[in-house]
């Protein structure tokens, strides 16, 4: 009988200390105010477009928010104004027991840069989503002239499939699409290739490497004016016309 009603007893008190330390830790909480804030912006090496400054920047627009107790802190509001920064894909804001308000984001890594026949540039991101240009900072990377973002996809695709290879990256500068979907390559250095689409572009590497070799061994690649790898196992160059 003694140790149930010791048994009792402790799970009382152990409840009413559980209750007070709550309610002390909300009160501590409710009037504990925001003395800085925190900013970090994740695989920073690779953000070109966001830093702290900026950031901070943009907070400021938002309102004062050093000095606010943390039970009145807008966090949704402050996590939908940071959304609004272009750059970002993840965003997540919250308050620390030393009074500190942790602000952590994630940047879009831009894939392309895409030039369509009416408005102005954009990237496309990771994702495959539009996303603006910045009005600081440019990003070096692929160009493709396209209609819309929708006729960019095939040189998106085209250049999803050579990615990570050395040839194609140090190759290509600026790819045209076509309403068909045909991609034509604007090399850094040498006329245009036309890739054609639903090409087998490791096929197309070898032989278009094979084409420069004996092209360089006889000093004549600079008078061509088009490659054409869009015919299985060949090479279609076409010289300028007064060279003819």
């Amino acid at each position: 009988m003694k140790s149930k009603i010791l048994k009792i007893t402790l799970t009382i008190l152990l409840t009413a200390g559980i209750t007070t330390l709550v309610s002390l830790a909300t009160v501590d909480s409710g009037s504990r105010k925001v003395d800085s804030i925190k900013i970090t912006i994740t695989d920073a090496e690779n953000s070109l477009f966001l830093n702290s400054t900026r950031v901070r920047t943009h907070l400021d627009a938002y309102g004062p928010i050093v000095g606010l107790y943390e039970d009145k802190l807008p966090l949704k509001e402050l996590y939908d104004h940071l959304m609004l920064i272009p750059s970002v894909r993840k965003a997540s804001v919250y308050p620390t027991l030393n009074g500190e308000l942790n602000i952590v984001l994630t940047q879009k890594q831009p894939q392309v840069r895409v030039h369509p026949e009416q408005g102005p540039d954009f990237y496309i991101d990771e994702l495959g989503l539009p996303m603006p240009l910045d009005p600081v900072h440019s990003s070096r990377l692929p160009i493709i002239h396209a209609k819309d973002i929708n006729e960019a996809d095939a040189g998106l695709k085209f250049l999803n499939s050579v990615s990570g290879d050395e040839f194609w990256a140090s190759l290509i500068d600026q790819i045209i699409v076509d309403p068909s979907g045909d991609i034509k390559i604007l090399p850094r250095i040498g006329c245009p290739i036309f890739i054609g689409s639903g090409q087998n572009v490791e096929e197309q590497k070898k032989n278009l490497i094979t084409f420069y070799r004996e092209q360089v061994k006889t000093g004549n690649l600079k008078n061509y004016s088009r490659i054409d790898l869009s015919y299985k196992g060949q090479v279609i160059a076409t010289k300028y016309a007064h060279l003819n």
